[in-house]
């Protein structure tokens, strides 16, 4: 696997990881009848989880380039 494989790969898991975990989240906190579209909603009004997930997918492609 060359180094553009490997991003992709990580860029799909960081993203997949964090819909499956919004989700359950959403299902956890709020009930499973209410919308799966509020956590996204709440991460949209709070800038610090988007430099969160803006330095995970930084790491996962500087790992890839790395390796």
């Amino acid at each position: 696997m060359d180094a553009g494989e490997s991003t992709i790969l990580g860029v799909a898991g960081v993203i997949a990881t964090f819909v499956i975990v919004a989700v359950l989240t959403a299902g956890a906190l709020f009930g499973f009848d209410e919308s799966v579209v509020r956590p996204f909603a709440l991460l949209a009004a709070e800038p610090f989880a988007w430099i969160v997930l803006g330095a995970i997918l930084v790491a996962v492609v500087g790992h890839a380039y790395l390796e």
